[in-house]
Order: C-alpha cells, then sequence, then structure tokens
C-alpha cells in the first residue's frame, strides 16, 4: 500500500516542471479523482455530473481501493494546504472554483457546493456546449488530473421531450432477434446525449429509440420509447414492414427516416405537448421499396450561441437513378424542414447519362453545394462544387472544376465532413481527402475487394474511424494522411460510438462494451483486443542509404499469382508506421515507394528512418558469414553469391534463404535460392548500380534476416506519440475554441510542438500544417520557428478582411504526429461576427461598493447620499411639468401599489409595466439581483436604485469601454456614438472634442442617422433638468458587428427654487391688462365714452378761450 507522503513528494517535484500552458500527449489517462453528485464512494475512471435547477454539489474522492487510505491521502493534502481547483470550459467559457479545504465529519470526500448562477444564469431550452470538467490538485501541473462532463439538463432540447411510449426491458428484449442494423444519432453540442435506434427485418413492424445523457457508458440506463403509433398516425393505410432506416439529430430537430417515409420533429426548443410532434415529408413516386434503400446526410455543427448566418441542412438521397418523370433522387432542405428542394434543378436530357447523386452536402463556411456523383454505365464518380445563391445551389457557376477519381474508386458510399472542420472525407472501396471545400482530393486509404459502410466521427480527440463491410476497424485522425487498422469484430450487428471525451463505445442490441479502466488513449484495447500485426508474409530486404536511413524491398516470388501480389506489397496503411525486428531494432516509415520498371522482385518499398539499429545474424544462426562473398551476374535475373573461402567453416544453409547481404554502398541481395553450400542465387535491390562483379571481403558484410522460412522476423506496428503539443495559457479554453473577430480587430493563436525524438534525427522542417476552410472571409498569416531545443513554435495571426460576416474552421494539423497521439489536430473556429461576451459599458465617475448598492447608503464627504432610492411606481417627470409624466416605463414597480402623479388624462393614458405585467404584486415581477442593478429600459420594473448628484450636473464625463473575454479597451473614434434620453427628456446637453477627422465622419453620418453624432472620447454631459434622467449610448452602424450599446441613470436632487421674478412681472401685467379690459367694458355697458367726452371737453375748453379773447 502506497504511503499518503508519496502523493505529496509527487505533487512538489512537479511544481518544477511548471509550464505556463497546458501540454497534451505528455502524461497517460490516467484520472485520479473520481467525483459524483453523491457522496458514494466510486472507482469509474470517468465522471458525468449534471446541472439542474438547483445548485450543483460535487464530491472528489482520492481513487483508492480502501476507504481508509483515501481519507488518509486526503487529510494529509488539506492538512497542508491543498484542495482540488474544479476547472469548467467549453469552446468561449474558462471558469474556475475551489473545493472547501475542511473536511468535515471525518469525510472521505472533498466537497463544493457551486449555485447554477455562477455557472450560467440562462434557463431558456437551446442547443449549448456540454462542458468538460477538470479537476486537478494545480492548473499547468498536469498531475493528478482527471477529465469528466458536465450537462445542463435543463436546456438541452431533446431531454425535454417524451419521444413515445416508455418500453420496459422484456419488452426491448423481445426485438433483439430481428434486428438487423443499429443507428446512432447525438446531439451536435453535447454528444453524450444521443439516440439509438433498431432496425428491425421484415419479421418485426415498429420504431424504437434508446435515449441516453451519459453517452451509452451504461446499458441499463438508456430509457427507450416505442415511436410506432407517433408514425401511424401520420399514414392512412399501410402499416406493415415500418422500421427505422436512418436518422439525424440536428441543433433543433429531429429527423427520421422509415421505411414508410420521411418524419421531421417540431422545434425542439419549444415543447408544447407531452410527446414529441412529427410530421410527414411527402416525395412523390417514392415508395417502401425507395425509402428502404434511402440514406440521410448532415454535416454537423455546433450551434450554441447561434449566429443568424448559422443554419443546418439534411439531405436525403435514395439509391436508385433519376427518371425523366421524377424531379430528382435525391432531395434537401434547410430548418425547419418544412420543403424540400431537389438537389438538381436542371433537366437533364439525355437519360443514359443521368448522373447518380450519392451524396449532397452543403459547405456552410463556403456557401457552396458539393455533389458526389456516380455514373454506373461508364463507372464514372467525380466531385462536382456549386456556389449557393440564395440557399439553392447554382449548377450553371461551380466554383471548381470537377473533381474525377480514377476508375479504381469503383464503390463510393458516401461522403463526410469532419465535425466542426473543413476535412471532406469520400469513401467506398477507398477514402479520399479534400482539404480546400472539393476543388482537390487525395488517397487516404484503398480496401480493394473491401469497402467503407460507414464512418464515425470524434470531434474531441479529432478520431475517424472507418467501419467496412468485412467488419475490419480503421483509425485515422482528421488531416493526417496515416491510418491503420484498430481489429476485427465477428458480430453481425454493432456500430461504434463516440462520446464527448472521445471514449469509443462498442455498441450492440444486447450490451454496450467500453474501456472504463486507465489507458493512455481514448482509444481502448480492451475492445479491440490486442493491437493487430501490420506486417505481411513476405522477406524484407534492408538496402542502406545513409547511416540513420534504410530502405526496405518487399520480395514477391517470380511465380506469384497476380491476384496474390497485394498480400505481399506495401500498402498505405502503413505510412508513419514502425517496422520491429523479433530480436530488437526498429525504424520508422517515412515513405512508400512503388517500382514499375524494376528491380524484379520487388513491387514496393519503403524508406524508413532508423530509430535502434537492426541486429546482424551471428555464427549461432548461419556460418556463412565467416567467408568472403564473390557477386556475378547470372544473365537471367539472378545474382550468383560465392563463397571463396575454403573449407566448411563458411558454407549456405537451407535457413539462410530470405536472408539478405548487404555492404554499406552497395546493393544488398536478398538470397532466394541454395545451390550448394557454396553457392546460392539471389536478387538485387539495386541492379542499376551494379557494373561488374563484387567481391566483399569477409567482415566486410552483414547478414540481416528479415526473412519468413523459419517464421516471419519482423511486424509493423503503430508508432508511439511522437510529439506534446503545448498550448499558449492565455488562449486555452480547449483545444477546438471559438473565437470571435470582430471588423478591424485580430487575433493570434499560439501553439509549441515539443519532439520525442528516441534517436530520430530532427530536420527543421514545420511539422504543423494550415488549414484555412474559407481564406475569403479572414486574412490568416503564419509565423513558426525552431529554438534551441529543436521545440517548433507557431504563431498564426488572424485578422479582419470584409464587412461580412461568417465563419471558418482553422486546422491546425501535426502532420508528423503519430495516430497514437491523443492530439493531432487542433481546430479552432474562427467567426467574423459579434462575440455574445463583447458588451459596452458605462464607467460611473464615482464608485460605490455593491455592499452599499444593496443598503442604499453610500455618503461623500460632505454628508451628500450618492444613492437614490426610487419611489414606488416612479415615472420621471415630463417637458410639461414634474406632474405630469408621458413615458411609458415604470421603475421600482408595484402593481398592488397606487401609481403617483397620474392626475392628468395624458399621465393615465401612459404608463405600461414590462416585467411585472400581468402581475397582482412586485414579488410575482420575479425580480433577479441582475435585473435590479441592470441599466437596461427592459428591466426598469425591476430598478430600485440609481446614482444621486446634486444640481446642477456639469461636464460630467461620459466614459465607456468596451469589454470582451479577453480585454477592455476605451471607446474611441472610429467608434462614434449617439445619444438619447429615452424618456424623452430635454434639459441636458452634450459637449465633446472634434477633430478634423471626427469633424468629417460627423457631417457625414448627422444626415444620414438623423440624429447627432458624438466622439466617444473625451465626451461630457450637463443637465439643467431635476430627478431622473435615462440615457441610452449606441455605436454607430458600420464599424462594429456587434450593436454596442449601454444604458445609464443619474437622478438630480436638491435643485434650488427659481428665482420669482417673470412670475410676478408676468403676473402684474395680466393684472393691468385684465383691469383695462373691465374698465372698457363697465363704460361700454353704460354707454360711456370717455375718447367723446374728453374730445368735446377739448373742444369746450378751446371755444371758451376764444370767447375771453373777443370780450376784451
Amino acid at each position: 500500500m502506497e504511503s499518503p507522503i508519496i502523493y505529496i513528494m509527487i505533487l512538489l517535484l512537479n511544481v518544477f516542471e511548471f509550464s505556463s500552458g497546458v501540454i497534451y500527449n505528455k502524461y497517460e489517462k490516467k484520472n485520479h479523482f473520481a467525483c459524483s453528485s453523491e457522496e458514494v464512494h466510486t472507482d469509474k475512471n470517468l465522471f458525468k455530473l449534471f446541472l439542474s435547477t438547483d445548485s450543483l454539489k460535487v464530491y472528489c474522492f482520492f481513487r483508492n481501493q480502501k476507504t481508509d487510505t483515501s481519507r488518509e491521502i486526503l487529510s494529509v493534502f488539506t492538512s497542508g494546504g491543498h484542495a482540488p481547483k474544479l476547472i469548467i470550459m467549453n469552446s468561449t467559457y474558462h471558469g474556475h472554483f475551489h473545493f472547501n479545504l475542511s473536511l468535515i465529519n471525518n469525510r472521505t470526500s472533498w466537497l463544493m457546493d457551486i449555485p447554477r448562477e455562477r455557472i450560467t444564469v440562462n434557463t431558456d431550452i437551446e442547443s449549448v456546449e456540454e462542458w468538460i470538467i477538470k479537476v486537478t490538485m494545480h492548473e499547468g501541473l498536469n498531475i493528478y488530473d482527471t477529465e469528466g462532463t458536465l450537462l445542463d439538463l435543463v436546456r438541452e432540447p431533446i431531454l425535454q421531450w417524451n419521444l413515445g411510449a416508455i418500453m420496459n426491458k422484456a419488452q426491448v428484449k423481445k426485438l433483439h432477434p430481428h434486428v438487423t442494423d443499429i443507428k446512432v444519432a447525438k446531439c451536435p453540442c453535447a454528444n453524450d446525449v444521443a439516440l439509438l435506434g433498431l432496425i428491425l427485418n421484415e419479421t418485426f413492424n415498429g420504431v424504437f429509440i434508446g435515449r441516453t445523457s451519459s453517452g451509452f457508458w451504461e446499458y441499463n440506463e438508456i430509457i427507450w420509447y416505442n415511436l410506432t403509433q407517433n408514425i401511424y398516425s401520420q399514414l392512412k393505410d399501410e402499416h406493415k414492414g415500418l422500421t427505422i432506416i436512418d436518422m439525424v439529430l440536428t441543433n433543433h430537430f429531429l429527423v427520421i427516416l422509415t421505411s414508410l417515409g420521411l418524419y421531421v420533429s417540431t422545434d425542439l426548443r419549444y415543447p408544447d405537448s407531452e410527446q414529441i410532434q412529427l410530421s410527414r415529408a411527402d416525395f412523390c413516386g417514392f415508395e417502401r421499396v425507395d425509402y428502404i434503400k434511402g440514406k440521410l446526410w448532415y454535416n454537423e455543427r455546433c450551434f450554441a450561441n447561434r449566429e443568424n448566418f448559422e443554419v443546418d441542412y439534411v439531405t436525403i438521397t435514395f439509391d436508385r437513378n433519376r427518371t425523366l418523370s421524377e424531379s430528382s433522387s435525391c432531395f434537401y432542405s434547410k430548418e425547419p424542414f418544412l420543403q424540400w428542394l431537389p438537389c438538381l434543378s436542371s433537366t437533364v436530357k439525355n437519360r443514359r447519362f443521368i448522373p447518380h447523386v450519392v451524396t449532397f452536402l452543403i459547405d456552410q463556411e463556403s456557401q457552396t453545394g458539393i455533389y458526389l456523383f456516380h455514373i454506373p454505365n461508364s463507372k464514372r464518380t467525380f466531385v462536382s462544387v456549386s456556389v449557393l445563391k440564395d440557399d439553392k445551389p447554382n449548377e450553371t457557376q461551380p466554383k471548381f472544376p470537377n473533381f474525377k477519381f480514377p476508375s479504381s474508386f469503383s464503390n463510393p458510399v458516401g461522403m463526410v465532413f469532419h465535425p466542426r472542420s473543413h476535412f471532406l472525407y469520400v469513401y467506398g472501396n477507398q477514402v479520399w481527402l479534400s482539404e480546400d471545400g472539393g476543388n482537390s482530393f487525395d488517397l487516404l486509404c484503398d480496401f480493394l475487394s473491401n469497402f467503407v459502410r460507414k464512418t464515425v466521427h470524434s470531434f474531441y480527440t479529432s478520431d475517424i474511424t472507418f467501419i467496412t463491410q468485412s467488419g475490419k476497424i480503421y483509425m485515422t485522425k482528421a488531416g493526417l494522411t496515416t491510418y491503420t487498422l484498430h481489429g476485427n469484430w465477428d458480430d453481425k450487428v454493432f456500430t461504434i460510438y463516440y462520446d464527448h471525451l472521445g471514449f469509443i463505445h462498442k455498441l450492440t442490441p444486447e450490451l454496450f462494451d467500453t474501456d472504463s479502466s486507465s489507458s493512455d488513449s481514448q482509444t481502448s484495447n480492451r475492445i479491440f483486443g490486442k493491437p493487430p500485426d501490420l506486417g505481411f508474409n513476405t522477406a524484407l530486404a534492408p538496402q542502406y542509404i545513409t547511416p540513420n536511413e534504410m530502405i526496405f524491398f518487399a520480395y514477391v516470388p517470380l511465380t506469384e499469382p497476380n491476384y496474390n501480389l497485394y498480400r505481399r506489397k506495401f500498402k498505405s496503411i502503413h505510412l508513419g508506421k514502425v517496422i520491429n525486428h523479433s530480436k530488437g531494432g526498429e525504424a520508422y516509415i517515412t515513405k512508400l515507394f512503388i517500382h514499375t520498371n524494376g528491380p524484379l522482385g520487388f513491387h514496393t518499398s519503403a524508406l524508413t528512418e532508423i530509430v535502434e539499429p537492426f541486429p546482424v545474424e551471428s555464427n549461432v544462426a548461419t556460418t556463412c558469414i565467416y567467408g568472403s562473398l564473390n557477386i556475378s551476374y547470372t544473365g537471367n535475373i539472378f545474382y550468383q553469391i560465392s563463397i571463396t573461402t575454403q573449407g566448411h567453416l563458411a558454407v549456405f544453409s537451407n535457413t539462410d534463404v530470405e536472408m539478405t547481404v548487404v555492404s554499406p554502398g552497395y546493393s544488398s541481395f536478398l538470397i532466394t535460392h541454395i545451390v550448394d553450400e557454396k553457392n546460392a542465387l539471389s536478387m538485387a535491390t539495386m541492379p542499376h548500380i551494379i557494373t561488374s562483379t563484387l567481391y566483399f571481403p569477409v567482415n566486410s558484410w552483414f547478414l540481416y534476416n528479415f526473412g519468413t522460412t523459419t517464421g516471419r522476423t519482423w511486424n509493423i506496428s503503430v508508432r508511439p506519440c511522437n510529439y506534446w503539443v503545448q498550448q499558449d495559457d492565455n488562449d486555452v479554453i480547449s483545444p477546438s475554441i471559438v473565437k470571435y473577430i470582430d471588423m478591424g480587430n485580430e487575433e493570434n493563436y499560439e501553439i509549441k510542438l515539443m519532439p520525442i525524438t528516441k534517436g530520430m534525427r530532427i530536420l527543421h522542417i514545420p511539422p504543423v500544417g494550415v488549414i484555412v476552410g474559407n481564406p475569403a472571409l479572414l486574412e490568416v498569416t503564419t509565423e513558426g520557428y525552431f529554438d534551441i531545443t529543436d521545440s517548433y513554435h507557431m504563431k498564426v495571426h488572424i485578422a479582419s478582411k470584409f464587412f461580412q460576416k461568417g465563419s471558418t474552421s482553422l486546422a491546425l494539423v501535426v502532420w508528423e504526429a503519430s495516430s497514437q497521439c491523443y492530439l493531432t489536430t487542433l481546430v479552432p473556429t474562427m467567426k467574423s461576427s459579434c462575440s455574445y461576451l463583447r458588451t459596452m459599458h458605462h464607467i460611473p465617475g464615482r464608485h460605490i461598493p455593491p455592499e452599499h448598492w444593496i443598503s442604499g447608503v453610500h455618503k461623500d464627504s460632505q454628508g451628500f447620499n450618492m444613492i437614490k432610492t426610487l419611489p414606488v411606481n416612479y415615472r420621471p417627470p415630463s417637458n410639461m411639468g414634474v406632474y405630469i409624466p408621458l413615458t411609458d416605463n415604470f421603475y421600482h414597480a408595484d402593481p398592488s401599489k397606487p401609481k403617483p402623479r397620474s392626475l392628468f388624462h395624458k399621465s393615465k393614458e401612459t404608463g405600461k409595466y414590462k416585467q411585472c405585467a400581468n402581475a397582482r404584486d412586485r414579488a410575482m415581477c420575479n425580480c433577479t439581483e441582475h435585473q435590479k442593478f441592470s441599466h437596461a429600459v427592459a428591466f426598469s420594473d425591476c430598478k430600485e436604485k440609481v446614482h444621486r448628484f446634486k444640481f446642477p450636473v456639469t461636464q460630467y464625463p461620459v466614459v465607456l469601454e468596451i469589454i470582451d473575454e479577453k480585454q477592455k479597451l476605451s471607446v474611441k473614434p472610429p467608434y462614434l456614438v449617439t445619444m438619447t434620453e429615452v424618456n424623452r427628456r430635454q434639459n441636458w446637453q452634450l459637449k465633446h472634442n472634434m477633430p478634423e477627422n471626427v469633424k468629417k465622419m460627423k457631417n457625414y453620418l448627422d444626415t444620414r442617422l438623423k440624429t447627432p453624432v458624438y466622439n466617444p472620447f473625451g465626451l461630457n454631459l450637463s443637465i439643467r433638468g431635476s430627478e431622473l434622467f435615462h440615457f441610452k449610448v449606441s455605436v454607430i452602424p458600420g464599424v462594429s458587428f456587434c450593436d454596442l450599446h449601454e444604458e445609464f441613470q443619474i437622478y438630480v436632487d436638491e435643485v434650488p427654487l427659481p428665482f420669482p421674478g417673470h412670475v410676478l412681472i408676468a403676473v402684474a401685467t395680466s393684472v393691468v391688462l385684465g383691469g383695462l379690459i373691465f374698465v372698457a367694458f363697465l363704460f361700454q355697458l353704460r354707454n360711456i365714452h370717455p375718447l367723446r367726452a374728453f374730445r368735446r371737453y377739448v373742444r369746450g375748453t378751446i371755444a371758451h378761450s376764444s370767447n375771453l379773447s373777443i370780450d376784451s
């Protein structure tokens, strides 16, 4: 039993290996922790957690066979101040959580309780990524790491539905004798959520589907559903022979192909009934005999945080030629899959050469439609790529010339994109790989008379498995040009499934098999058995090229029949493998050669790099090594080897057949016949360099035995992992991250490759290639260098190119890596779009701690409270007056309380609840803490407290920042802004700087946007009004893919009373004017005419004065 001190010593020693990045392929995939949601000790190598509406409880045990030892180890770690860290991550998220250091009640586990809100605040049903969980003692040490998954049960669409009548074990067992095949459909974003359909023979009717949420690890965990009655409800008469044929689970829909038609579910995000609803898609002229030969094709993409340009497409093909009376034998549709269009829209007049559409896929990265055609009459197979126009392939506008496969590719079966990448595979009796969207293809595998009937993929490990008709299982990694044989299964009915972490599962109707024990890789030896010997039954003739390089020629006897020649050749499967000798020595195969013009007897050869020298034959095995050799051409292909040393000490024996005479600098000679004890016939590996009789003195030549006379002495195996891959820890979230690149922005992606040389030469040739799915979308440049340790550093620079939204995969393929490496291909996704984490924020001029916001009190040095708690059902004033609010926005809403300031008719007509609509009181508004502190007008009902300022507010700096997942940036030109008051209040103004470039932009934009545009850098706000002002700042369109806007509120208080002089003047003027009008009215009423009387008075005065003059 190990001492707990050993674990502590290992931890401390690994501190010196601390790395600033995450390293893949370095350590065994051995899990030291066992974690679960219950305090029950488990020894499972992998843990799966589930997130519900409650908080997430995690119990982690240190894996050991004895509970007491586990408790003792935990106590030692805890007393030393060490507790594990839980890391939750997906392609865009990376969160850290720490276990408690204290062990309560002598527990044998660490405990963590995480509220759901700390992981995600969303609860709507949507296709979301399943999280990867890592439990580690210290991030970066790569020690005591344990991986698992976390699935959100609340949001996963397919889990919200009852698929049909639930079946018990006995009912499922009755189906097993009738099962002819199995179909698996897994959720694109959460591969642990999957459906398993049983294909039945004609002796049993029905559609039966099993559902898992934990990746088929346990057979008894599956819930089986009977969908038969649901299907029957869509049919009129024909009910016989019903079985599932194929199915696809997209991000939001379930598509099921049965022998009696194609059925599509309603949108899985909106469950509106107890059972899932299916609708039948009609295809005119197609019957049961066509449906049972139909296939569904789907380009698997995860649309978590979905963009408006992301949409799922599904294709259905029928295995029959199109006739002139039919529109097509291939149809495709995009969600919601209501309208199915023919893949070929044009009418082909020559019926004899109608191409059969084997597969049709939509390439969403390049916006193209890719056809795999096969013409049975001429046995021609080719790929055609058409540009999409209005979501339809334009056959008259091909993007590339057709790629024509050789005639040896005679049995095409299908075409598939590796999930979330741009690697396109065409498979059948051969497998071809395209890295440029169908423009060109390279041969990967040739199975001759055998053929691939199905492919299975894992996006997490980049594994691709080919299941052949004979039951052999081949595997490769996405983007690699090498592949290997895993094994051969004799089961009549089986399929392969990869869970979310890339563990491989063998599924049969009766049981599921996988390897839950510790292993170096996700590929299990338990289900495949001992790795197969990839060698073939013939002799190899080694030929030195340099001291470190050797060519092995595969011997083919001249009498070998043609039908058996392929059994004695090097094939593409051997590329990248290792030649091992039974007595030691190994060499890596780096290149294969096919000889069409000699040397005779050797049709193929393999160039190898020697890692460990091969042993030469000693005198124990043969005595001929004691002699000197004379080698001469016999004139009929063979070369005669004669031992010139006299006596019986140096002679040939029958066991020397298929041994090779090797002398560096000369051609090697494979012994094929023994003539007598002094002479033998041989075949030269390089006859063109032999110009005369050769003489090899004793001890100047070697004898290698790579023959089969006494049993094959050599074998070919898979090369062990030869590269460590390190990601920059600033970028690391997962190997398949998603990066958003806004207009004018750029990103860097860095990796480091550390070779595991083991005696090999390091050629300074970049071991990694970069493949861009859509080069027209983004500008991608690379730079790399080797350091003094022969490690290769690669930096990829990605920048936005045009004002065009879209996404593209960026594959980094370590082309020299062995398929045994856990990670050989990194496929980050680059989106020319707005990150859902990219937002704009207003930075208040005064910082108020969160606890003060809760209490509502935060005083400045003068005792002024800078937090205003708004009255219940508050509405800010309007331009008509303080007591005449005209806005529809309530603040601090409570439907059970009266609405103040509603005396006037216009105020009564306005004002509408949002969050509190149809609620009886504030508690029913269900305002969250986030909504209460949000500045958004959408949550104004919940808003209770705002910033409070003294009147007047002058030159208040409006400071704005753009925040994304990596950094904070001050908002500056060209990010010009507009600003409005959401309640249509006035009495405020803005002041900003106007450099010449900003002035030109402002003059241009003001008239087009019909609103003032401002420079956000140095923007100042002045307010002359009172009470609440609610502002909204928006970045102008055309400078960002994001709708960047921010809202903030300012409450202006302690407004002084206005000076009354103008009121008094107005009142006095009104009184005087009113008095004059009243006096005039009285005069008119009494028939008094002051003006006339005044005139008479004047006239009378003048007349009297005249009289006085005369009398005198």
